[in-house]
């Protein structure tokens, strides 16, 4: 997520921190101004020191991206309260938690990537990808913050953000593709974290801990080692871009395994019979294509782990009727990247003519 930079250079005064609460809107605008800059001097630094500082430009853009749109709400003014803190904490050379905290109007949620964030915090991230991991979880709060004040729809293109910086973070980092799969049943559930709702975090329960009897299991296990099987085409009918009930069983349980998996990138590849003109058969394979992708995002599955590519009427398949080989190249299939999953074609979603 770009650091939203609309600060009005006409309402600086000087560059000297602001340590009180904000107060009005010209000590805000100086106070996040100064922050910028201040930030600005940590570019090239040690690791660490980089992940706090890539951590307070992530609450500064959240209180920059609040004061653009109205004015400070609370959840801005902690955020700005948290930037604050850090760029304090650096310049003073004081020992920073490593602990992210939630926000007073927030709550936690998607545990599973707060897990992924922990178990990569103790796997070294902080030195190999400081600012992807400092991204996603600033961002985990602050799409939780928009879940709580304006609903989901506000809150999933952030939700992704966080997941894809996780992503970031795991080839950055280079470690074994470990199977870090949550396991709810041995973590705080949302209620206890959340009591009250979007009223802030349980402090008892947080930061969210792994086990260490966990970590051990999941070091053992490489993840590209998995045995995984899934089907991995649905069909359509003539001209159309329809999913019919067992193609979405098809998918239903392609999500169920793409959210137990969060790492695996999938790529969705659209496909026709061999009728009408290429033209229309590329617009015709991307409806298709459109369709499914649209339901795995509806079942959460992340956009940014989908890439796609219409491929109209290359590669049709054959069969003895001829009604048949049309009806089997009618589809989208589903690759998957970097991961060893055994796929497997079905049928019983076949739409042919009579």
């Amino acid at each position: 997520m770009k650091l939203r930079t609309i600060l009005l250079a006409g309402l600086f005064f000087g560059n000297s921190l602001v340590y009180a609460e904000p107060f009005s809107f010209a000590d805000t605008q100086r106070q996040m101004y100064t922050l910028s800059n201040t930030l600005q001097q940590y570019t090239d630094a040690d690791a660490l020191t980089r992940y706090h500082a890539y951590k307070a430009r992530m609450w500064l853009s959240y209180a920059v991206n609040q004061q653009s749109e109205r004015s400070l709400t609370i959840a801005g003014q902690e955020a700005l309260q948290q930037a604050q803190t850090i760029v304090n904490g650096l310049q003073s050379k004081q020992g920073l938690s490593l602990t992210t905290p939630v926000l007073s109007v927030s709550q936690v949620m998607r545990r599973d990537l707060w897990w992924q964030a922990e178990y990569l915090k103790q796997h070294g991230a902080i030195d190999k990808a400081p600012e992807s991991l400092a991204h996603a979880e600033v961002m985990l709060v602050w799409a939780a913050a928009e879940y709580c004040e304006l609903g989901w729809k506000h809150a999933k293109e952030h939700f992704n953000a966080a997941e894809h910086a996780l992503y970031q973070t795991v080839e950055s980092t280079r470690l074994p593709r470990a199977d870090i799969t949550w396991n709810p049943e041995r973590l705080p559930s949302l209620q206890q974290l959340n009591e009250q709702g979007c009223q802030g975090v349980n402090s008892d329960y947080w930061p969210l801990i792994i086990p260490k009897a966990i970590t051990e299991t999941l070091n053992s296990t490489a993840f590209n080692q998995q045995k995984l099987s899934v089907e991995n085409v649905v069909h359509f009918a003539l001209d159309r871009a329809d999913l019919n009930v067992e193609a979405k069983v098809v998918l239903d349980r392609l999500s169920t395994l793409l959210l137990q998996y969060p790492e695996i990138q999938i790529a969705l590849l659209g496909y026709t019979d061999l009728r009408a003109s290429d033209a229309y058969n590329l617009k015709l394979s991307q409806r298709r294509i459109q369709r499914v992708r649209d339901y795995l995002v509806a079942q959460g599955v992340s956009v940014a782990r989908i890439s796609e590519k219409a491929k109209g009427k290359q590669d049709w398949v054959a069969d003895p009727q001829q009604n048949i080989a049309h009806a089997k190249s009618r589809r989208v299939v589903i690759e998957f990247y970097d991961a060893e999953v055994h796929v497997q074609p079905q049928w019983r979603d076949l739409q042919p003519e009579r």
